[in-house]
């Protein structure tokens, strides 16, 4: 008998534009090392976009240079913001995102996440409520 493999279904079937969006959250864990390869990887789908958004301890793991599309960290989201009608980096990433992979996920980011503690750029995408 022969196996029979069906169709991947289309990345993000409800979105309106071409590309679908994945942003990728990174931790300071050793792990963070794979990050080039991790994004390399998914960037070879087609029609997926990628960013990243890392923690400060992660930067310790990888190098920037190494990683081909934009990474954003908390500076980022402060440097945005000057008054209240700017855009809010947070925000603005969760409506670009249709999905958000963290990997890897040290320890001390899933206890923010799951005591909805909001202290960095990476937790503060989460809407637990």
């Amino acid at each position: 008998m022969e196996a029979t493999v069906s169709p991947l279904p289309p990345i993000c079937p409800g979105s309106s534009e071409k590309n679908a969006h994945i942003l990728v959250g990174v931790t300071g864990s050793v792990a963070a090392l794979k990050l080039p390869l991790l994004v390399a990887e998914l960037l070879k789908i087609p029609g997926l976009a990628v960013r990243v958004v890392t923690t400060e301890n992660a930067k310790h793991f990888y190098k920037a240079e190494e990683i081909p599309v934009t990474i954003y960290d908390d500076s980022d989201e402060w440097q945005m913001w000057k008054k209240r009608t700017d855009p809010v980096l947070h925000i603005d990433l969760r409506r670009w995102a249709d999905l958000m992979l963290v990997a890897p996920l040290d320890a001390n980011t899933l206890a923010k996440i799951a005591n909805g503690i909001c202290d960095n750029l990476l937790v503060s995408y989460w809407n637990i409520a």
